[in-house]
């Protein structure tokens, strides 16, 4: 028996199935961390905010519209849950340690899914790198640590990394990328990455 589309899973979910809406959790869940990371950069919340997301989106299954892509339905979701853990924690957004209420208004729904889907893009593509490179890419491009720094934790020189080891990883993401129909460009800046220190 061959498994449901996803339009045949939305379907269902509006019509209230519980099964389908739980393939499409299975389907969905990493894109909707990334959307809660994305909207939030709070890594001591992501869980709560992703948790009470799913449970929003449970009650509400049936007044879902399968004609509204189900991840941009889902970040306005998170979006509204964030909103309201901020309003809870007024002393945190003072602080600076997350994004304010005010800047998660400039962001709609469908670029926070956008967004998130590339980055489950190029959480394959660096699945498929060695340990040590995606070390290499953790630790340069989203921890953003510098290249020296880099260099002492995988015991590569910087030399070898700057001309060798992040222009090999780079072009591998690129291939990578392309082959799921994503630019690469648009994660990484157009500076070359391992001239910067």
């Amino acid at each position: 028996m061959a498994l449901p589309s996803e339009n045949e899973l939305l379907k269902a979910v509006q019509a209230g199935d519980d099964s389908a809406f739980a393939r499409l959790y299975e389907l969905y869940q990493e894109r909707v961390r990334l959307a809660a990371w994305r909207v939030s950069h709070r890594p001591d919340w992501l869980d709560e905010i992703v948790n009470e997301s799913w449970c929003r989106a449970f009650a509400a299954r049936t007044s879902y519209d399968p004609a509204r892509p189900f991840l941009v339905w889902m970040a306005g979701i998170v979006q509204n849950v964030y909103r309201e853990q901020c309003r809870k924690s007024p002393l945190t957004l003072s602080s600076g340690m997350s994004k304010s209420v005010e800047d998660l208004d400039e962001i709609d729904p469908e670029s926070v899914a956008s967004e998130a889907e590339l980055l489950s893009a190029l959480n394959r593509c660096v699945s498929k790198l060695s340990d040590v490179d995606a070390t290499i890419v953790r630790l340069r491009f989203f921890d953003d640590k510098p290249l020296r720094v880099v260099a002492q934790e995988v015991s590569i020189s910087e030399s070898t990394l700057r001309t060798t080891t992040i222009p090999a990883i780079m072009d591998r993401l690129r291939k990578c990328m392309t082959s799921q129909g994503y630019e690469i460009s648009r994660i990484f800046s157009a500076q070359d990455p391992a001239e910067s220190q």
